[in-house]
């Protein structure tokens, strides 16, 4: 489940959100990019933007340690979602090769 809050820790973010992940090691994800984009339809269903383009900071992460900060850009055309895209910076924590 991703569940998501507008307490936020910093002041700037527009959203708190945990995705919770059961079955896995870690029971959570830190920054989940594709729920990001997801979420984009709850804000239009809730929130109802205005038309143009505005940009949203979500965190994520913080309870576990590796906080992060997700941009989500809505551009809203006519009162509906015309394109949503999903940003931020990324740390690496693992390098693999995959050998088939």
């Amino acid at each position: 489940p991703y569940v998501y809050c507008r307490e936020t820790v910093h002041h700037d973010s527009a959203f708190h959100v945990r995705m919770i992940v059961p079955g896995t090691p870690s029971y959570e994800d830190p920054a989940t990019g594709s729920a990001a984009a997801a979420f984009a339809g709850a804000i239009m269903h809730f929130d109802i933007p205005t038309d143009g383009v505005s940009q949203l900071w979500i965190e994520q992460g913080l309870e576990m340690g590796r906080p992060s900060r997700i941009r989500l850009e809505l551009n809203v055309d006519g009162g509906k979602l015309a394109s949503a895209r999903v940003g931020g910076h990324a740390v690496k924590v693992a390098e693999g090769r995959l050998f088939v």
